[in-house]
């Protein structure tokens, strides 16, 4: 192999690895976008649990109070 031949092979990794890198970056961008949705989906969740508790312990005790009064 003479000098040529091994700049065409070392141009071709280059651009090999160049689209491998790109493509890292687009998937570490993808990633963290989905983890950000993760976690406000997280939190979310935790917001409509705690809503159900006080639902579930204050509903009844305005239905009874109700029925008391009638």
């Amino acid at each position: 192999m003479d000098n040529q031949d091994y700049r065409t092979t070392y141009a071709r990794h280059d651009e090999k690895l160049k689209n491998i890198y790109s493509t890292l970056n687009r998937m570490e961008k993808q990633l963290k976008d989905l983890n950000g949705s993760v976690g406000r989906h997280e939190i979310n969740i935790a917001k409509m649990q705690v809503w159900g508790g006080v639902a579930l312990i204050t509903f009844p005790i305005i239905v009874n109070t109700i029925m008391r009064l009638m």
